[in-house]
């Protein structure tokens, strides 16, 4: 059995590895220009990466000149010279090719960078061998020369093929997380435009006036739970997590109001245990939970219904958030994970933003899930894992 569980590891990492990118065949990702229109945000080559680069060469030229006079004592000015010369016009090239992959580290450009700096090479080493051949240099010293030459030489090669393809896989991140922070922008968006819902506001208002003009004594605990809903709601808007107990005020309110419009209809309770008051969600998640068994479980019937709203957390399993009510029960096959008009037409558009929105804040550790009750009725369980 462990050798079975060991060969599902080795075969499991080897489907995970991408051999373009282990292998360093080049840069994987290609972008598209609107993508390349986002990649000018980045920063260029900083000053400090490039005084890195020149460190490098400097030393480089250095040791090599040290390298020269340690093992060929003698060596004329003319072989030194020739020595520091060639490398630092190498360094220069490198550091130029280095600046144009940093900037679009693509294939086509790694390619032709790649022929350019091995023409370079090729007339480099020509260079050199007619050089000694005109100065008549000691052979050792010369096939020394060109050893390091060539050692360097593939040591830049390989700097260019690594910078490549990290950069290239450093702005795919980057992309990714510019979409995760655009889809989080949006899904804010929409809460706040969707949240206050217009046609709730409209009725509520509507009844108010309609109980002042009749002075019924309903106007004035109408507008204190409207005014409570209002001020509980505010902190949607304002701060990317709400503990349990503030969204739960906010439910509450939003269902005193309901309650004063629908009377006896709505019946509802809220049974948050201590320790789950603390638990942090994102905002408008138990309120659009509440919306939908209203609108869904208690409104279509005409002896209306009831609401529970139950919360509990321990250090094991985690928050437990169930929203419970003894309506119709769900629609049958209601897949509210994806976009679909039936899913729309009975509360899946706001269940499904609502699922993004706790997994964009807890991973795969949060889940939201309809299940029919035995008695009759829905209900919509929020968990989130303990880390």
């Amino acid at each position: 059995m462990s050798a079975l569980t060991l060969r599902e590891r080795i075969l499991g990492f080897w489907r995970e590895v991408d051999w373009r990118v282990a292998l360093m065949l080049g840069p994987r990702h290609r972008f598209t220009p609107a993508q390349w229109q986002q990649l000018q945000a980045l920063p260029p080559m900083s000053a400090s990466v490039t005084a890195a680069i020149w460190i490098n060469i400097i030393c480089s030229g250095l040791f090599q000149l040290w390298a020269v006079n340690r093992f060929f004592p003698g060596t004329p000015w003319q072989g030194l010279l020739a020595v520091f010369l060639a490398n630092h016009g190498i360094g220069v090239m490198q550091l130029s090719m280095l600046q144009q992959l940093w900037r679009r580290p693509t294939m086509k450009r790694l390619y032709l960078i790649s022929s350019v700096y091995a023409l370079v090479w090729i007339a480099t080493v020509l260079g050199l061998l007619t050089w000694q051949a005109s100065i008549h240099l000691d052979k050792a010293l010369a096939r020394s020369l060109l050893l390091m030459l060539v050692l360097g030489m593939a040591l830049g090669a390989l700097a260019l093929w690594v910078l490549a393809c990290w950069r290239n896989e450093y702005c795919a991140q980057w992309l990714r997380e510019q979409e995760r922070q655009t889809e989080a922008l949006e899904l804010a968006r929409r809460l706040a435009t969707a949240q206050i819902q217009p046609h709730f506001l409209f009725n509520s208002l509507a009844a108010l006036q309609h109980w002042v003009q009749v002075k019924d004594d309903r106007a004035a605990p109408l507008l204190a739970s409207l005014t409570g809903y209002l001020r509980a709601t505010l902190p949607l808007f304002e701060r990317p997590l709400l503990s349990v107990a503030e969204e739960a005020e906010a439910a509450r309110r939003y269902l005193e109001v309901m309650q004063a419009r629908l009377g006896e209809r709505l019946r509802f309770r809220l049974d948050i245990h201590p320790d789950a008051a603390g638990a942090q969600l994102p905002p408008g998640v138990l309120l659009t939970l509440v919306e939908n068994a209203i609108e869904h479980g208690v409104q279509p019937r005409l002896q209306g219904g009831e609401i529970t709203i139950q919360a509990s957390c321990d250090a094991q399993s985690g928050l437990f958030l169930q929203v419970l009510d003894d309506g119709h029960g769900p629609v049958p096959g209601l897949d509210f994970s994806q976009s679909s008009p039936t899913a729309a037409g009975h509360g899946g558009l706001g269940l499904r933003n609502t699922l993004q929105r706790l997994r964009q804040a807890f991973g795969e550790r949060a889940s939201l899930e309809l299940r029919p009750l035995d008695g009759g009725g829905c209900a919509a369980e929020v968990r989130i894992q303990a880390a």
